[in-house]
């Protein structure tokens, strides 16, 4: 039986692991530690998804996925609708 995940923030973790992710959230690349365990995970689950030995390999074997089921959008279209919400950028 599927239950609802809970946003990550709401998860136990052992605080000597959040002070070790904390100056990831410090420096900017993520929002929370909550994101950096749920980035981290879904990093461990395409790994294990797509057998793959290290994440460019798990990218590399999930992109072939999305293109051989034809599950993508056009380049285009999605830098249009990124140009739309955050606007032009500049040069």
């Amino acid at each position: 039986m599927n239950k609802p995940v809970r946003h990550p923030d709401r998860h136990f973790i052992p605080p000597t692991l959040a002070e070790r992710l904390r100056p990831a959230v410090e420096d900017g690349r993520f929002e929370s530690v909550g994101e950096a365990v749920l980035v981290t995970t879904q990093a461990i689950a395409d790994r294990l998804e797509f057998g793959a030995a290290d994440d460019v390999e798990a990218i590399r074997r999930s992109i072939e996925k999305t293109i051989a089921e034809d599950d993508y959008q056009d380049a285009e279209t999605v830098f249009a609708r990124l140009r739309q919400r955050y606007g032009e950028g500049e040069d």
